[in-house]
């Protein structure tokens, strides 16, 4: 299914074929500086009475800025998800302490019957940037930054770290 709204009915997906949908679809969420619009795949299905679970990948090409030598680059980000659904407010079926199992987060859809793309989308790439920004791995940064980097002494046993090639050394 190619879809043009962002949002997935639960209804729909209890009224397809073994309550499953595969949605493919490209976007551009709010408040990422994208090159191109992110592409997503992803698979809905009903896993059991209450709860859906949506899996697949999404694709982006950020524009950057790096944190060491302040470089605008391209970041390309792959990540995938996996996030469960839980159709009534769990706060009412939970009201006593409770045990958490082994990855049982589920987002609340509070009886909406509508699952957000878009917001699934956004921050599925806002927690797949990285905390450091970096350009390329051998980045030392600014001119006025660099004198402050240890060049003399350093540990033996990371020498082996000064033969890896990257893209541009190819």
């Amino acid at each position: 299914i190619i879809i043009k709204e962002m949002i997935v009915k639960t209804e729909d997906i209890d009224k397809s074929k073994y309550s499953k949908i595969d949605v493919e679809f490209e976007d551009t969420p709010e408040g990422i500086d994208l090159v191109e619009p992110a592409r997503a795949d992803i698979h809905i299905e009903r896993v059991s009475p209450g709860f859906i679970k949506a899996e697949g990948k999404i694709s982006a090409k950020i524009k950057a800025k790096c944190d060491n030598c302040l470089k605008e680059f391209i970041l390309n980000l792959d990540t995938t998800i996996s996030e469960i659904y839980a159709e009534t407010t769990l706060y009412e079926e939970y009201k006593s302490e409770t045990e958490i199992k082994d990855n049982f987060f589920a987002i609340d859809l509070n009886g909406s019957g509508e699952i957000d793309l878009t917001d699934l989308m956004y921050q599925s790439l806002i927690l797949a940037i990285p905390n450091k920004l970096v350009c390329d791995i051998k980045c030392i940064g600014l001119e006025e930054t660099s004198k402050y980097i240890k060049k003399e002494n350093q540990d033996p046993r990371l020498e082996v770290f000064k033969t890896i090639k990257t893209e541009k050394d190819e």
